[in-house]
């Protein structure tokens, strides 16, 4: 009998910018609701640009041939604001400021917080902690819905 595969949930932002604190905030949620899989990236432990390579370095040696989720808050157009992406592949984190830091996860969740245009790092800055507080909610409600 195959070993089942673990989760790995990777959440990432900083709690530093409110639009951005998203990945942090859903990842705490996960670690308080004891779910069964790794979870990392959290308010207190947060993964950003600053150090994506080790955590990248260390999900290659502890989770190959695991199920990586990679979870970030984006920028989209201004009718999928509010909505949540899930799509294969991954994602590319820091992807609305085009920083090329290539593809992370097999799966990734992207909550759209703003709209891809004018200025986008102001956006993040001034967003609605209530907003992202329910958008990392409606992240969590889909991730424990799901059996793995």
């Amino acid at each position: 009998m195959e070993k089942k595969k673990n989760v790995v949930f990777v959440c990432v932002g900083t709690p530093k910018i409110v639009g951005d604190s998203l990945g942090p905030l859903v990842g705490e949620e996960l670690r308080k609701r004891n779910v069964n899989a790794y979870v990392y990236g959290t308010r207190r432990r947060p993964i950003t640009a600053l150090n994506l390579h080790g955590y990248r370095k260390m999900l290659n040696t502890y989770h190959r041939g695991d199920i990586v989720v990679a979870i970030d808050a984006t920028m989209g157009s201004l009718e999928d604001v509010g909505k949540l992406k899930v799509v294969e592949g991954g994602l590319r984190p820091a992807g609305a400021f085009r920083k090329n830091a290539g593809r992370l996860g097999d799966i990734g969740i992207m909550a759209i917080v703003g709209e891809r245009e004018g200025d986008m790092l102001l956006q993040l800055k001034t967003a609605d902690p209530a907003f992202i507080r329910r958008l990392a909610d409606d992240v969590v409600d889909l991730l424990i819905s799901v059996d793995y």
